[in-house]
């Protein structure tokens, strides 16, 4: 073990990800796998705490698994195009936009619901009706 080399709860603490989630990063193959200590212990080293504030970002951004590996395997090629990275995130942009209308109909539907409410009884609650009466 050299200085540079993290125990994975280590590298947990240093990118706020957890050791769970480190091991199942390694599994399904997004994490290189760590080198084996004395005592079986993984440890990390900078190209993994670099690799894992990467998927972290990703993920904090909605990436799926599959789109981060996709960015993963692009940014290992320092000599790919940008363009298809552009492209995925332009992808994602859109389905973010998409969500946000979403967010924003529901966010609409509720508030004219709550403005309906004029207190009362309950079986002249206007927003139960409303919830009932929506197909």
């Amino acid at each position: 073990m050299t200085q540079s080399d993290l125990r994975i709860g280590d590298l947990a603490r240093r990118t706020g990800v957890g050791a769970a989630t480190i091991r199942y990063y390694g599994d399904v193959g997004l994490l290189p796998e760590a080198g084996r200590g004395a005592g079986g212990h993984r440890y990390y080293g900078p190209s993994h705490v670099e690799r894992l504030t990467f998927i972290k970002r990703c993920r904090e951004l909605g990436f799926s698994q599959d789109d981060v590996r996709a960015l993963l395997t692009q940014a290992d090629q320092s000599d790919a195009s940008c363009e298809d990275v552009a492209q995925l995130a332009k992808k994602h942009l859109e389905a973010v936009r998409n969500k946000l209308a979403t967010l924003q109909a529901l966010e609409n539907s509720l508030e004219d619901m709550i403005h309906a409410c004029h207190g009362g009884r309950i079986e002249d609650c206007r927003i139960v009706k409303a919830l009932a009466d929506h197909p």
